[in-house]
């Protein structure tokens, strides 16, 4: 049985003399692991279709024990077109994501199309690493992990408790905010957090990619960010992601 689907390409690694083993995140099929035959040869009819981060229409052919990749049409190549190092290890990493996060034959269309609109802005974001840090967020929130923000009370007017100044953590189990209020905040699931950091979180999950792409924030608030992020992602999904360690040492 043939089926045509566009797909983006997660990973490719090495089979036998000339073929290749190919995961595929796809739009209506969700993630696939596919062969392409003979793709190494000199005189492949794939070209670069099936290199990382690639966008294409894929024609499969139901195997019985791996699907056959029988035709591929490019719609567009983050790796040809991109050749900044550090804006193509942000989108390696998004890659790595979907990759860990999802399972074989889950169809989840709304996190295709963040991905392929992730890919695409990050080639000329002002902030890349926000666009990635982006893409964490509404991918977790698309996962069912979306924070709360809503377990802080306190004062508007003064932001104090009779003369202390209230401070806010963020709880990493529950993805909702604390005060020092509660006798629970010297627990390592409680990180102390910014008011910056609650409303940009709050406006990075609702607000569309094509927006983000413009702005860019102070260094200081991007380290939060980056720090709370990677260990919310850490504790809920259990997950190590290689390319993590490659973006630390840009």
């Amino acid at each position: 049985m043939l089926f045509r689907n566009e797909g983006i390409v997660l990973r490719s690694i090495e089979y036998s003399d000339a073929d290749k083993i190919v995961t595929i995140y796809t739009k209506n099929y969700g993630k696939i692991q596919a062969i392409a035959k003979g793709v190494r040869k000199t005189k492949s009819k794939f070209g670069s279709s099936l290199e990382i981060l690639t966008d294409a229409i894929f024609l499969f052919y139901r195997g019985k024990n791996i699907d056959i990749i029988s035709q591929t049409e490019i719609l567009e190549s983050f790796f040809s077109t991109c050749k900044e190092v550090r804006r193509f290890a942000f989108a390696s990493n998004c890659a790595e994501i979907v990759n860990k996060l999802t399972e074989e034959g889950d169809t989840n269309v709304a996190l295709f199309t963040l991905l392929k609109n992730t890919l695409h802005y990050l080639k000329e974001a002002k902030d890349p690493q926000l666009i990635n840090l982006a893409f964490k967020w509404k991918a977790i929130t698309n996962l069912g992990y979306r924070p709360l923000f809503s377990f802080y009370n306190y004062s508007k007017e003064n932001n104090l408790i009779g003369n202390q100044k209230i401070s806010k953590y963020f709880s990493i189990k529950d993805g909702g905010i604390v005060t020092n209020e509660s006798s629970e905040i010297d627990s390592a699931e409680y990180l102390p957090v910014s008011d910056y950091f609650i409303n940009l979180v709050k406006k990075i999950i609702i607000t569309p990619l094509s927006k983000i792409t413009h702005y860019t924030i102070p260094v200081k608030r991007r380290k939060e960010l980056d720090k709370i992020t990677e260990t919310y992602l850490l504790y809920h999904f259990n997950k190590i992601f290689k390319t993590q360690s490659f973006l630390e040492s840009l």
